[in-house]
């Protein structure tokens, strides 16, 4: 789902048009962050200036949102890029040309988020269809709000808990279960978040509906370090642990199956 906040609704229906296909339009900032669905790029549409309330905005979604591309629609002035200089996004794309770039650059931007690339070597896998849905929902869902549990992924997605977990299982080749595969998630997020908001442990716990404690079980059966220990591994590193662990058994069993 691409999620579109813009100041009025006249640019709200102009960048949706561009966009083509679905498109939801949030009412307000927390729903701009915290609505529901998993969102695959966020885009918001200012006009010249832009506000400082907008520009915080940016920053919050930079620290706590850092897997999912944000591309800013706004007018080329240079005052405008002056007070954005200093404020990440994937990409600036002017209101002028919406018609010509906007797609391109978000097929760009989804392209450098290693999680949704994941989603999409999956869904183009080999797997039995209902293993590839779980495993792709499991790892868009990852970069923002984390399934916690197989049960929780299989009522999602209408599936049985069984059924998947057994497939997991069995195209791995053993080796590891899918609940502990969506617990590698979950911890993923939690160091991602840890890393770029500068939050506590507790709270990013808390964040992810979890108690501390419980995140800290999490870290010691996945990698055998505690919370405070894993404070010096990036998410790069995590996320090259998961994908040799759990991901490229998959893939790979899948080719050898065809």
């Amino acid at each position: 789902m691409i999620r579109i906040l813009a100041d009025s609704p006249d640019d709200a229906t102009l960048i949706a048009g561009a966009v083509g296909g679905t498109a939801q339009v949030a009412k307000d900032a927390d729903q701009f962050t915290n609505g529901d669905g998993h969102v695959e790029c966020l885009i918001l549409g200012c006009r010249h200036p832009v506000p400082a309330r907008k520009i915080e905005l940016l920053r919050e979604i930079e620290r706590n949102m850092l897997w999912i591309p944000l591309i800013l629609v706004t007018d080329p002035e240079p005052e405008s890029a002056r007070r954005l200089r200093d404020v990440k996004v994937s990409a600036i794309v002017w209101f002028a040309d919406l018609q010509t770039k906007l797609r391109l650059e978000i097929e760009a931007a989804r392209g450098s988020v290693p999680l949704l690339c994941l989603a999409e070597d999956i869904e183009g896998s080999t797997l039995p269809p209902a293993l590839r849905s779980a495993l792709a929902y499991s790892l868009r869902a990852a970069t923002s709000g984390p399934v916690r549990n197989v049960k929780e992924l299989a009522a999602a997605l209408s599936y049985s808990p069984i059924t998947i977990s057994k497939e997991f299982s069995r195209w791995q080749g053993g080796g590891t279960t899918l609940a502990r595969f969506l617990g590698a998630l979950v911890f993923l997020r939690a160091r991602q978040l840890h890393y770029s908001s500068g939050l506590g442990w507790k709270c990013v716990a808390a964040r992810l509906g979890f108690a501390r404690e419980t995140l800290q079980r999490k870290s010691k059966r996945w990698t055998g370090y505690t919370l405070r220990q894993l404070g010096t591994v990036s998410p790069d590193q995590l996320l090259a642990a998961l994908v040799s662990e759990y991901l490229r058994p998959l893939l790979d069993g899948g080719r050898r199956n065809r």
